[in-house]
């Protein structure tokens, strides 16, 4: 049987190749993909998983998504959410798919298949009816942090 190290590897290839295999494929409009599968894996983790995410203002949300994959799923070890208006960041310490994120991101491809973005964001839209856009991602290797930032728009 694989270790989990072995696993996540194995996942991180599978993650990267679909993502490039769409980048691709349809551009960067494969980013229009993004609220779609962020409604699809929210619903599976609220059906599948027995998760909630609930929250009656952005912020409150994105606390909550940060804790439900660090505390409930596992993909990262910690999250750090910061709010500023419109302008929204989540900071993942030891994010599952770093390295495949990695890998995208040496290739130009924006981060649009990250999971606490595209959970915060089907959650936002479906409690809320906000929208968001993707601004960019910044990585501090000490750390093994990832940090997404997003703004929301209505």
């Amino acid at each position: 049987m694989a270790t989990e190290p072995q696993l996540t590897k194995v996942f991180n290839i599978a993650m990267y190749s679909m993502i490039k295999g769409m980048w691709d494929l349809f551009g960067d409009t494969a980013t229009s993909t993004v609220r779609t599968v962020g409604h699809r894996i929210l619903e599976t983790l609220e059906t599948q998983g027995n998760l909630t995410i609930q929250g009656d203002n952005p912020e409150a949300i994105l606390q909550e998504v940060a804790r439900v994959l660090a505390e409930e799923v596992g993909t990262m070890a910690e999250g750090t959410v910061q709010v500023n208006g419109n302008q929204v960041s989540i900071a993942c310490r030891e994010c599952f798919l770093r390295e495949a994120t990695g890998w995208l991101e040496a290739e130009g491809i924006e981060p649009f298949a990250c999971l606490p973005m595209n959970i915060a964001a089907a959650a936002m839209q479906k409690q809320l009816g906000l929208k968001h856009r993707l601004r960019g991602r910044t990585w501090d290797d000490p750390s093994q942090t990832c940090t997404i930032q997003f703004e929301i728009v209505s």
